[in-house]
């Protein structure tokens, strides 16, 4: 069991471009763990000295000289919980679409930041972009199978691309049943979507539209934790607030996804 914790996820679409939300939303929110994904910056563009300045620590993973600089996730910890520890950079066997999933420790928390593959329609076809993304899900699920102890406190956060909600549509990403199927299969080895934990309403927890003007109309991000945390649940939910337009930051856009935030808090 933790302690109290406050954990989020937050797909931010170019750290750098949204860093004031980012270090806005840092500053009012207060998580202690969060994982970020589709960050878009290089190495030596990542600005860990801002976020230090807001209180954070930070670990990341990009790919420099790709296309969008292999996308990039990253783990941020406040600086008053321990040093986090790099567990594994890259999905191994997945590595080639890009820097997509990070695992760090912090304390005894085990925290994974996650951008699932799309696939690209455009350049493979439906089919190809969907046998590109459920081979990165399989390799995704392998790995938890062999790494993780699902008897102690972990989470696999991030964007999944995967809708849950609504009918299954045959030939569409990120909607078919071969995604979902691949997904529910990370909940049986003993993972719990922990926002569906506190809120069984399969109506509930969109948190993205492409169109950053638009409301959120799909839930792609999620906070998967395994059992211990499940029973630890005190809140969850999305943080919708971030998804538009913040007095303080007029003349900045938002992001195309909401904060997902879970809390938690150590039962007596």
């Amino acid at each position: 069991m933790i302690a109290d914790m406050r954990i989020a996820t937050w797909c931010v679409g170019s750290i750098n471009a949204r860093l004031k939300y980012l270090c806005h939303w840092l500053g009012r929110r207060n998580p202690d763990v969060v994982a970020l994904q589709k960050t878009l910056a290089r190495s030596d563009r990542f600005p860990q000295e801002a976020l230090q300045q807001a209180g954070y620590e930070s670990v990341f993973y990009s790919r420099d000289g790709e296309s969008h600089n292999g996308w990039g996730v990253a783990v941020l910890s406040r600086k008053t919980l321990p040093k986090p520890r790099i567990l594994q950079i890259g999905l191994p066997g997945q590595e080639d679409p890009g820097a997509r999933f990070l695992t760090v420790g912090v304390g005894e928390l085990e925290f994974s930041s996650i951008y699932a593959l799309y696939g690209d329609p455009t350049t493979n076809g439906i089919d190809g972009a969907i046998r590109r993304k459920i081979a990165w899900m399989k390799g995704l699920r392998d790995h938890v199978e062999k790494r993780f102890t699902r008897s102690g406190p972990c989470v696999l956060a991030g964007d999944f691309n995967v809708v849950s909600d609504g009918p299954p549509q045959k030939r569409t990403v990120n909607c078919t049943r071969e995604e979902r199927d691949e997904l529910n299969s990370l909940l049986d080895l003993g993972f719990v979507d922990l926002y569906r934990r506190r809120h069984p309403d399969s109506r509930t927890g969109r948190n993205y539209e492409f169109n950053i003007h638009k409301p959120v109309c799909a839930r792609l991000h999620r906070i998967l934790g395994t059992e211990t945390l499940a029973s630890q649940i005190n809140d969850a939910w999305v943080d919708l607030d971030y998804r538009k337009e913040i007095q303080e930051l007029r003349g900045c856009l938002w992001a195309q996804s909401a904060p997902v935030i879970v809390d938690l808090a150590s039962r007596a």
